[in-house]
């Protein structure tokens, strides 16, 4: 099956029964500190949750025949749940529109006004406003300023207790990010909560990793069924995912995605005498740069 992008920059139809996250979010919701974010239980009303919840695909959809590693996350995107009929009606909808023009103009109301404060100039290297930037999902051909993603996304088994990602920022191409969590009924694993972190001083990296000295845990998103969390990307955003206890339970969440094809923003890195004095945790960051 072939989807052009035109056809995903359409309405999804509200009588479709897939929910839109962001129609009802109000501006004053918006956290502002450590950095820009949005936390929210009971994202969606349970039956839709539960329509939702039915209809996620299971691990071996997503790792389509390769062998797990421990606490690994495995992804299935936009492009290939559109093309594979696997894949439930009201999920296929819900990545439809949640990689369409209609989805980008609410993450902008709700949004923009930040990353204008965050990124000044960003629209004037892009050409156009946030609001009128160009939309095609990611992995389809098209003219465009936004690439959206949206993910399946499932932390494989735990066979030794982790995290499956310690603290940093996401990709300096992307300014928006989000997550929706499916916690399985059955999974009673401690961890696996999404972390919100503040600068205890200015900015340094490893790469896209923080040190442990340098940032203080100061919010917690538990891992719970229909619970949702969003933030602008950009170096103040640090964040990551509590070790994991062991668990034949995979961690399930939707995870979305608005990527540019440019650099956002650089973070800082460390100095090469700084790598000599903290040369452990460079080389443990280093080792656990996993995207």
């Amino acid at each position: 099956m072939s989807v052009s992008a035109a056809a995903m920059t359409t309405t999804v139809p509200s009588g479709a029964g897939t929910p839109h996250l962001l129609r009802d979010i109000r501006p004053d919701e918006i956290a502002l500190e450590p950095y820009v974010h949005l936390t929210r239980r009971d994202m969606v009303p349970a039956e839709t949750y539960a329509a939702l919840e039915a209809g996620f695909p299971t691990l071996e959809t997503i790792l389509q025949g390769r062998a797990p590693e421990n606490n690994q996350a495995v992804r299935m995107t936009v492009k290939q749940v559109l093309n594979d009929r696997r894949i439930a009606p009201i999920w296929r909808e819900f990545f439809e529109y949640h990689t369409s023009a209609d989805y980008w103009r609410d993450v902008v109301r709700l949004f923009g006004d930040h990353f204008r404060r965050e990124f000044p100039g960003l629209e004037e290297r892009i050409g156009r406003r946030y609001e009128d930037w160009r939309v095609v999902p990611r992995g389809f051909a098209g003219d465009a300023e936004l690439h959206l993603d949206c993910q399946f996304v499932m932390n494989t088994p735990v066979t030794e207790v982790s995290s499956v990602k310690t603290a940093h920022v996401d990709l300096c191409d992307k300014i928006f990010s989000a997550l929706f969590y499916f916690r399985d009924v059955n999974d009673a694993t401690p961890g696996g909560d999404f972390e919100i972190y503040g600068w205890r001083r200015s900015p340094r990296f490893i790469k896209h990793r923080t040190m442990e000295r340098d940032v203080e845990k100061v919010k917690i998103v538990r891992y719970e069924p229909n619970s949702y969390a969003c933030f602008v990307n950009s170096e103040q955003a640090v964040h990551g995912v509590s070790p994991r206890g062991i668990t034949q339970i995979p961690r399930r969440y939707i995870n979305f995605i608005a990527e540019l094809p440019i650099k956002a923003f650089q973070p800082k890195q460390l100095n090469k005498w700084q790598k000599l004095w903290y040369r452990n945790e460079v080389r443990a960051a280093s080792q656990d740069e996993r995207y």
